[in-house]
């Protein structure tokens, strides 16, 4: 399976808003990792009506998961156990919970992403859940491990000059980290022209293409996932074709001559 990091420069792209529907639809089982360093959105915002009844909490997510494994170099995908909480409704989905404030994420330092990155990497081995992570704005702090580690990055980016500007240096900085064949623009945009012509100002592909459905994605930031059906819907009906294609480009199947046993695969199997 595969892990997909997003984050964005600043000016608000909508990258919660974009791994919140993503999740929402997505075709397989599914991680979604709140790595947002300066405090994420996703447990008070997408699932706030469980977080708010107590199905969901802030005590059990990145900060215990470091601190629990902060006499680790690396950390296997059983070291997940205990701090990711299931999604109410969701049965396909897991959430890891991400910090309130600054100073968890500084506590979590570069250690602690890094043990995360390879909890998650591990994760992915085999047929297990896919891995969508909320790395959130670009700053000192950004969980660099969690970008380098991930199968494909997708840099949230609206159709506008200053938002085009204000992502360049952030695309500047990745290109040093990251191939360029697992770099994309997650643009949201009225058209494809708009979203491809984002795609040529950055030098990078379009990797994700959402429409701009300001009342959908209220309902996602405000905590209504039970509302987001798929014909309700631009952003609905657009978010689960394009999770179907990035679920299967990042997955695909294993050449003819090749089969799965016990999760290992045997080149040459009749």
């Amino acid at each position: 399976m595969a892990v997909i990091t997003m984050l964005s420069a600043k000016c608000s792209p909508g990258v919660t808003t974009a791994v919140a529907a993503l999740a929402t639809v997505w075709p397989h089982h599914l991680l979604v990792v709140d790595a947002d360093p300066g405090g994420g959105d996703l447990l008070s915002g997408w699932v706030g009506q469980w977080w708010v009844d107590g199905r969901l909490t802030t005590s059990r997510g990145v900060v215990s998961f470091a601190a629990s494994t902060r006499h680790l170099d690396a950390v296997p995908s059983e070291g997940l156990a205990g701090h990711v909480q299931e999604v109410p409704g969701h049965d396909h989905l897991r959430l890891l919970a991400g910090v309130t404030n600054r100073a968890q994420a500084g506590a979590i330092g570069e250690d602690g992403w890094r043990r995360l990155a390879s909890a998650a990497r591990d994760l992915t081995a085999h047929d297990r859940p896919d891995v969508l992570i909320d790395a959130g704005r670009w700053v000192p702090e950004t969980p660099w491990a969690l970008v380098t580690e991930a199968d494909l990055v997708l840099v949230g980016v609206r159709p506008s000059l200053r938002h085009v500007s204000a992502t360049l240096p952030l695309i500047t900085a990745l290109r040093e980290l990251v191939p360029i064949t697992r770099l994309g623009a997650a643009v949201s945009a009225t058209t494809s022209r708009e979203a491809d012509g984002v795609a040529r100002a950055l030098g990078i592909p379009v990797g994700l293409e959402l429409p701009d459905d300001p009342a959908a994605a209220r309902v996602l930031s405000e905590g209504c996932t039970h509302s987001l059906k798929p014909r309700h819907s631009a952003l609905a009906r657009t978010s689960r074709m394009a999770a179907h294609r990035l679920h299967v480009r990042l997955n695909p199947p294993p050449p003819p001559n090749t089969t799965v046993t016990s999760g290992v695969l045997r080149e040459g199997a009749a």
